[in-house]
């Protein structure tokens, strides 16, 4: 097949319309998809996505990129594209799916932007409707190909652009996967999902700090920089102990031993971004509910949950997970990324690792 030319980006969110962005001005076709008008409503208003930032020089500078397609109508949105990223939280993935599953045909490619190991979950999903996952390669990258926060309806302050360690599922097609893809973003292939899966920078700078920040979250509504004002010495050892939970996971996996800083430094990135004092977009707003709601049942409980197939012991995540539990009035051990979700429960490493690379159980 040949190279890749035209994009639907699945998510109106900042990652969603940052990648959407970047992949316009790069000269590919794109369409831009959300359920909701609302969200999309200034970029419907003015062809495209504004930005500022790295892409265009500074955050002086404002440039408009007009995208091809700005859609709530899926069947129109996923009309002869060839790749369709996926750019939503975690939690919003399967929507997502069966979203497109009436539309889907052989040869498309399904990338998760930050998947959070979803693709185990997505799978199952394709497999129930019958596709082939060599028909429709599925695959997911670490986190989102641009950095961004959102400045203003339809404007967009964007940062980076990352290297994306990436891996498809079954591992196998990675190389098929990476050789469609070409240059279409920076991605590093890695053997199973659960690299880039374990390795979502999020589960280690959110949860943790959101925990022993919690009480400042609550009275300021919000308004507090975790990257600032909520990173101390005492939180960064908090940090640095999910880190080495997260380590321990990968030695038992046979994946690369990634140190959160240096995975910020692969991404083009480094850790003065949560190690050093100072907002990195030099901006104070809201911090995102996504930080508990996404990035506990999808992250910390992803962690208890391959630690307890591995015999791996995980007790800070365990208790991090344990005690959002009770403040947020949820069960994300039942509701989260656990084994069953992942659709690998019973499986010890032998099983889930053959199951990683082949898409076939023992």
């Amino acid at each position: 097949m040949g190279a890749i030319e035209r994009v639907l980006v699945m998510g109106a969110g900042p990652g969603g319309m940052a990648a959407a962005a970047a992949l316009s001005r790069r000269g590919y076709h794109v369409h831009l998809y959300n359920r909701s008008p609302e969200r999309m409503a200034a970029v419907l208003e003015q062809g495209g996505v504004a930005i500022e930032g790295d892409l265009i020089g500074g955050d002086e500078t404002e440039e408009l990129v007009p995208l091809a397609l700005i859609s709530t109508d899926v069947a129109a949105a996923m009309e002869h594209v060839e790749l369709i990223l996926i750019a939503v939280p975690a939690y919003g993935q399967r929507a997502m799916l069966e979203a497109c599953l009436p539309h889907l045909r052989s040869g498309q490619i399904i990338l998760l932007l930050t998947g959070s190991a979803g693709s185990l979950e997505l799978a199952m999903l394709l497999r129930d409707a019958g596709h082939s996952l060599d028909d429709v390669l599925l695959g997911e990258t670490v986190t989102l190909p641009q950095s961004a926060r959102m400045v203003a309806p339809g404007k967009l302050r964007i940062r980076l652009p990352s290297n994306l360690r990436f891996s498809a599922f079954p591992g196998r097609n990675t190389e098929a996967l990476h050789d469609r893809l070409g240059d279409t973003l920076r991605l590093i292939p890695k053997p199973n999902v659960l690299d880039p899966g374990l390795n979502n920078p999020n589960f280690m700078i959110h949860p943790a700090p959101m925990l022993l920040n919690y009480a400042a979250v609550e009275r300021q509504d919000g308004y507090l920089s975790i990257m600032n004002e909520g990173m101390t010495p005492g939180v960064l050892r908090l940090l640095d102990a999910v880190d080495e939970e997260k380590m321990a996971l990968q030695r038992a996996l046979g994946l690369d031993v990634v140190l959160i800083d240096d995975l910020y430094r692969e991404t083009g990135s480094g850790p003065h971004v949560y190690r050093v004092q100072g907002e990195p977009f030099n901006l104070r707003d809201r911090i995102w509910d996504r930080y508990i709601t996404e990035d506990v049942p999808y992250g910390s409980v992803l962690y208890s949950a391959i630690g307890r197939l591995l015999d791996v012991p995980t007790p800070v995540n365990d208790s991090i997970n344990h005690i959002f539990c009770v403040t947020e009035e949820e069960d994300y051990w039942a509701t989260g990324r656990n084994a069953d979700a992942l659709g690998v429960a019973g499986m010890n490493r032998e099983a889930l690792l053959h199951y990683l690379e082949t898409g076939e159980r023992l």
